[in-house]
């Protein structure tokens, strides 16, 4: 079974980036930063043929409570 970026993103640990936004492509993540505006556009500078995921990734503890 292929897993996709999605499956990838659902069943890794990304804690280390709680409480900021990370693109995510191939199944790895290509950067991340607290504002969207400056992950998208370090995103459209570094690779411009990439088409990532995006997402914020939250507390650990606000996931529990969801």
């Amino acid at each position: 079974m292929v897993k996709t970026d999605y499956d990838w993103f659902i069943e890794t640990n990304l804690d280390e980036y709680s409480g900021k936004w990370v693109a995510i492509e191939n199944k790895k993540v290509l950067d991340s930063d607290a504002k969207f505006g400056m992950l998208l556009k370090r995103i459209k500078e570094k690779y411009p043929r990439a088409r990532p995921t995006f997402s914020k990734i939250t507390n650990k503890l606000l996931r529990l409570h969801s």
